[in-house]
């Protein structure tokens, strides 16, 4: 098992995992003449909207069944994790983005392994009609490798195996097959949609995602109940946002993670930094170690005044994934966010830190001294925070 709820939702409760022994080497879709026909396709919910929904823990099911309704069956990932019987079961399917993910973390938090780690590994997620999601097993970066992040790439759909990165040590290595099933019925086939326009939440109403927040800017997560950190998250209005700074100063040398007898690992805990509801910690823990005063990206972020309002930070990896999603899940997009990289509060390995990339919704880590692209487009790393209520 890799995924507790803790209650049951729309989809189930619980999820277990498997390798799908022999699939190597197995593409996303069948061949180059349907790598281009798009799973999803425009009606009630636009395309862009049924793809970042397609991203959450639930949908991976959902996902498999379209893919396989559009394709047929075939050698391909989707149908072979359909096939799949492992255990005398029935109903394996191949993981989201984000279930997928829930799997890596699982591994490398410690528990007991399902496989070899170094590998690439396919989600059901469909980016674009031509790129789908994957991850690799080595750090945990997710990427479609579109929109010029592989030079000249016009599809990865039809890829065996991984693309090697400017700048990564990490080698291709052909894609595996995770499969994925839900257990513990959930309450419902399909999830709620529970987007407002509203704006009650701004002056003391019940908040919902869409909404403006208390701190003006966009409410983009509700937890659905009290967590230790509060139960609704705002990002802030973009005439809060800065832009063209670093992660750390170019003279810091502190480590944010280092080996502390009784803690986690320090790779543990930067997995653990990852999650939602770490932002914040994040945040005191980084402007704690670096203490100068030169301007940086969590210095701002703990520092901002915006509307009134003390308590901004700047968003875990997985915090700012949740923005992406909502900000950019309408056909308009809301926020007025920029198109090139935001940093979050999550460290990689001390000198890399974890950045989406606004255009597609990637995520890479960027080196921590960097204050702008040195690619084109050479646009200025930005910030914008984010923060807790209720």
């Amino acid at each position: 098992m890799v995924h507790d709820a803790g209650v049951t939702t729309w989809w189930g409760r619980y999820l277990e995992a498997r390798v799908v022994p022999g699939a190597v080497g197995v593409p996303w879709a069948p061949n180059e003449a349907t790598a281009t026909q798009a799973v999803f396709l425009p009606g009630e919910l636009s395309q862009l909207r049924q793809r970042i929904r397609a991203k959450g823990v639930g949908f991976g099911r959902l996902n498999t069944t379209a893919i396989v309704g559009t394709y047929g069956e075939g050698n391909y990932a989707a149908s072979v994790a359909a096939r799949f019987r492992g255990g005398g079961q029935s109903d394996w399917f191949l993981p989201s983005k984000d279930e997928l993910d829930l799997i890596y973390r699982h591994l490398h938090v410690g528990r007991t392994p399902l496989a070899r780690l170094n590998v690439a590994v396919w989600t059901s997620t469909e980016a674009s009609d031509s790129f789908a999601w994957y991850q690799l097993f080595q750090d945990g970066t997710q990427f479609t490798d579109a929109n010029g992040i592989i030079p000249g790439l016009k599809m990865n759909k039809v890829d065996t195996q991984s693309r090697a990165h400017v700048g990564s040590s990490f080698v291709p290595t052909p894609f595996q097959i995770y499969a994925l099933r839900a257990f513990a019925n959930g309450s419902m086939p399909t999830p709620p949609d529970d987007f407002s326009n509203g704006s009650l939440c701004a002056v003391g109403g019940l908040c919902r995602v869409g909404d403006v927040g208390p701190g003006g800017g966009i409410v983009f997560y509700d937890a659905g109940s009290r967590q230790p950190w509060g139960r609704f998250m705002e990002v802030a209005p973009a005439s809060c946002e800065s832009s063209g700074l670093a992660f750390r100063p170019s003279a810091q040398r502190s480590v944010i993670y280092p080996f502390t007898a009784g803690q986690p690992t320090p790779k543990v805990r930067r997995l653990l930094a990852k999650g939602v509801g770490m932002g914040a910690v994040n945040t005191a823990l980084i402007v704690q170690r670096f203490k100068q005063r030169v301007m940086y990206a969590a210095r701002f972020a703990d520092e901002s005044t915006c509307n009134g309002l003390t308590d901004w930070f700047l968003p875990s990896k997985d915090e700012l994934d949740l923005v992406y999603n909502v900000v950019r899940a309408r056909d308009v997009p809301l926020g007025d966010f920029d198109k090139g990289y935001y940093w979050t509060s999550t460290d990689y390995n001390n000198v890399t830190a974890w950045t989406q990339y606004f255009t597609d919704g990637q995520q890479f880590d960027r080196v921590q001294t960097l204050f702008a692209n040195k690619q084109p487009p050479n646009r200025p790393f930005r910030v914008r925070m984010i923060r807790a209520f209720g």
